[in-house]
Order: structure tokens, then sequence, then C-alpha cells
């Protein structure tokens, strides 16, 4: 990542499955964790969808507990949060307080027929949007609606994938541009825009290349690596509306959107511009916020048309997902956790950024049930010392190492073991001088039943000044790694070759099926047209006498 785009204390801080929106309540726990805050996980939502609100914690110090969800703490009334959350009651607050919001109508299904609703958005006038009144994320929201058969249809898809009760229809704003604004109480801390996907030219490179390119920067980003672009028809046709191709080559400096505007919402690319933005939209995000009583903190969505310069706030979202903000794409990145924890446990001060926590034990725990709560062990609070140690010897067996992992987690020490073949480690320990000094006379005399060791080369004692997880890990030797590499990526295509049987199977079933049916279907056709015939001869007409005496007969 680009220096500027990532806080120093951030760097080699972050575990490698933490990344997108879980940025967002990671780093805020980080930080308390860092300040000596003790850090409690909750299970709060047993096998739930989304980690930033199944998983919640905790920042307590002597005298405070503040819980949170994602970035959301205890200061933000449960009353607030409801009010906020609802997008028709948040529209009615932010009115009543002279927030610019959009036009818009609220509708009970319950008490509306489709035809009603389509009958009004229609008389607002084209193009509109609509959105679910209590769902988050974009869920349900289907933007740009032009037609009343669209709106119609789009209503019923979004009944039937949401099972909404309530529906809000408002005015589309046109060539608008999505802002966030991080507000706490009456200082907006960050303020980033989400652009569609595009490509900054360099007047030497096609799109295409600078699309490649792109994805490189997207990919090295923590915030934005599922976010690559990918060419396909959509793409070119677009780009075709605007007469441009893949391959033409854009100016130096020139912006070229390849994506429209307010599709591909997952792919967005966030760009910082908390100092450029016109303070005007600042305070239209402070009054949005502030017209919720009990919402000190939260993000303010917003639709800007940076030609006209005017805008519209069309959402609160409570939670503060503030990832693109602390890791924005373009940009300075602005350290929204530490005034976050500021504002919750102001007489907390840092004690260092050394250290960082493993997410994945609770996240699995978690989901797997094993856990309802999980408490991280307290920062360490005293200077550290780090030792590094080749090791030869004879059976350093697994049996060995889990032996020598033991005695370091006994001891309180953070680093690795790796275990380079069964005759030769290398050893980097971190922990209290003494604890370190104890482990390295340790290592020397843990000869076992069955393994040797012949000598034990180590560094200097030094005081750590790196950065490291809290727990030791001991990891495989390179060729072992490599064969379970390969095993694993034998068994992933064992697995593909089977899916793809699978699929082919049953896709010769259904079109075997679809024969079938078809044949049937001719066959019934047939036979009623034969019957028709039938009743319509003249031979069915002359015995039809004989038919009705044999009736009579019969009775």
């Amino acid at each position: 990542m680009n220096a500027q785009n990532q806080l120093p204390h951030l760097k080699d801080a972050l575990p490698k499955d933490v990344y997108n929106y879980q940025l967002s309540f990671y780093t805020v726990a980080l930080e308390g964790w860092r300040r000596g805050l003790k850090l409690k996980y909750y299970n709060s939502k047993r096998g739930g969808r989304i980690p930033s609100t199944s998983i919640t914690y905790s920042l307590s110090d002597e005298s405070d507990t503040h819980r949170f969800v994602c970035a959301r703490g205890t200061k933000s009334s449960k009353e607030a949060v409801a009010k906020a959350e609802n997008k028709s009651t948040a529209y009615k607050y932010m009115k009543e307080n002279g927030v610019p919001i959009p036009e818009s109508q609220t509708f009970k299904l319950a008490n509306h027929t489709i035809d009603e609703i389509c009958e009004a958005g229609d008389s607002m006038g084209y193009p509109l949007v609509i959105k679910p009144t209590d769902k988050g994320g974009g869920r349900g929201v289907v933007p740009h609606i032009t037609s009343k058969q669209m709106l119609k249809e789009s209503i019923l898809k979004v009944i039937d994938e949401f099972d909404i009760n309530t529906l809000l229809i408002e005015k589309y704003f046109e060539n608008g541009v999505d802002y966030r604004f991080y507000v706490i109480e009456d200082e907006v801390i960050a303020v980033t825009k989400s652009y569609s996907s595009n490509v900054i030219g360099d007047g030497k490179q096609t799109i295409r290349k600078l699309i490649e390119l792109r994805n490189i920067d997207i990919k090295n980003n923590v915030a934005t690596k599922n976010r690559t672009i990918n060419i396909d028809d959509e793409m070119i046709d677009f780009l075709k509306g605007k007469n441009l191709s893949l391959d033409d080559v854009p100016a130096q400096g020139e912006r070229v959107f390849v994506r429209k505007h307010g599709t591909h919402l997952g792919k967005r690319l966030s760009v910082e511009c908390t100092e450029t933005i016109d303070p005007k939209f600042k305070k239209y995000a402070v009054d949005a916020l502030n017209s919720i009583p009990g919402l000190p903190t939260g993000s303010i969505d917003m639709i800007i048309n940076e030609e006209k310069n005017e805008g519209v706030v069309n959402e609160i979202n409570t939670k503060g997902e503030i990832m693109m903000h602390v890791f924005p794409f373009e940009g300075k990145a602005i350290d929204v956790p530490k005034r976050l924890i500021d504002y919750y446990f102001p007489d907390s001060q840092k004690i260092n950024n050394h250290f960082y926590f493993e997410y994945k034990p609770v996240k699995d725990a978690f989901m797997s049930g094993y856990a309802d709560e999980m408490t991280i062990p307290m920062y360490p609070d005293k200077p550290h010392h780090e030792i590094q140690m080749h090791v030869e010897g004879k059976n350093l067996s697994p049996a060995y190492l889990r032996r020598l992992k033991k005695e370091a987690a006994k001891n309180h020490l953070k680093g690795t073991i790796k275990a380079k073949s069964r005759e030769a480690l290398d050893i980097t320990v971190i922990g209290l001088k003494s604890k370190v000094s104890g482990f390295k006379k340790y290592v020397e005399n843990s000869e076992g039943k069955s393994s040797r060791i012949f000598n034990v080369e180590a560094s200097a004692l030094k005081e750590f000044k790196g950065v490291s997880t809290i727990g030791l890990e001991v990891l495989e030797n390179d060729k072992k790694k490599a064969s379970n590499n390969k095993k694993n990526t034998e068994k992933t295509a064992a697995a593909n070759r089977k899916i793809d049987e699978l699929e082919a199977k049953i896709k010769k079933m259904s079109k075997e099926y679809e024969d079938d049916k078809k044949k049937l279907i001719k066959d019934k056709e047939t036979m009623e047209m034969e019957y028709n015939k039938m009743l319509n001869s003249t031979s069915w007409r002359m015995t039809s006498p004989l038919r009705k005496a044999k009736e009579m007969m019969r009775k």
C-alpha cells in the first residue's frame, strides 16, 4: 500500500484474515487494546451472517466499560439507533432539522396495493430510487428507475427477496457522487467519496493496460482487495456510449470511469477528501447526526452533484463503517479509531505499537459455537526483548515443537518457531528480558527421550522495536509446506473435476428431462388433435345413436 493511505502504526499490524469490512471494528478494538484497555469479544448472534454485527466487543478501564457494534459504542442509545436505521423516520427528523434530503414517500405494503404505489411513484416523476426502510449496506436498493413498468418490476423483486413491510420511494439525485462523512458530535472527523470503477491515464497506456495496473493497486489495499475491475460486455458497451474503447489512451491525469455510476456498488473505490470538501456539506453532516437525539457518533451518507455543488443526505449509518477513511484507495489515511477511543476513554494513553492480536481464533470459536465470550490477553505494558536462535539436532519432531510452544506460552513469549527440517529450527522469541533468557537456556537443555540438541547459535539479546502478534506460531518447513500445498492443490483439482462431472450429468439429465417434456407435450397435442378430429368425423356422428342405446342398456 501507498505510505500516504496507510497509518504508520497499522503497518504490519493487521492479521491476514482481517480485511474489507472487518477493518472497521478490528482497528477500533486494536486502538483501545494498545492503550491497555481490557478487550473482550462476545458471540452476540450465533451463526450470524455478518461478523461486524454478530460478533461484538467491549473495552474497559478501571471505571468504565463500553460495548461496541462495529464502530458504534454504548453512548448511542437504542432508541436513537432505531430511529436512525429506519430511513423514513430518519428523513422525518432530518427534514425537521433543516437537513436537505431527497423528495420521498413511504408506503406500508399492508395499506397500499402495488399499483397504488406505482401510481404515486409515477406522479413524482422519473428517475426514482426504491429502498426498504429497515435495510442497510445497499440491500434492496434499486437506483435509476426510469419507467412505471420498471418501478413495478423492481418493487415486486425487492418484496420477493427481502420480505419487507415498508418501502421508500425517492427521487433519484442526478449526476451525484456518493460521499461518506464520519462525525463525532459537532465535528466531521473524515470524509471520503466513492467513485465507480475507474482508471487514471498516464498518456502512454491503454485503458485495458491501466485496468491491469489498477487491479494490482486494488489488491494491495486491504480495504479494496476484493474490488478488482473485470472487463466484460457491459463495460465495453458503457465505454462505447462515451465514444471510448479499451484500446484508447487517456491523457496524463485524466480519470476515466469504466462503470456507470450507481452500478457495481461493491466495487467502488474511495477517495479521501476531508480537507477539500465544501464546509457547507460538513454542516449538513453534523446537522444530520444531531437531528437524532442520543446519537453522538456515526456515518452520514450524502449524494453530491460536484458540478452544481449541491447535495442531499440519504442515510445515517449508526454502526460507523470507517474502513474507507482509515484505508482510502486514494488520499491520506485518517485515524478515526484514535478519535473514537479518545471520545470514549479520554484519559487513556497508548502504550506502544509493537503488538497486535489474531482475530481468526475468535471468529472460528464463535462461528463454530465453541465459545460465547473470549478475552484477549492484556497488552504487554513493560519493555520487551527479542532473540533469534538457530537450533541443530536430531529428531526435532512435532512433539518436540509442541513442547517448545508450551514452554513459550507458559512464559508469555511471542514470536515464531520455523521447522526447516527435523534437524534444524529457526526460533525468534520476544518477551520480558528474564523470560527470553530463560527460554534460551531451556532450548539448550531441551533434549528428550528421542530428540537430541547438537548446537544452539543465538543472537545478542536486544530490545524489541518491531511488530509482532501476541502469540507464538509454529511454521512448517518450506518443503513440507510446498508438499502440503501441492496436495491441497491436487485435492482441489480433483474436487473441481468431480463438480464438473456432476454438473455435466445434471446438465445432461436436465436436457433429457426437457426433451421428454417436449415430446410428451407434442404427443398430448397430437392426441388432442386426433380426438377432436374423431369427434368431428361423419362416422362418429352416425354411430352416436348406437352409443346412446348401449349406455341406456348399461343403466
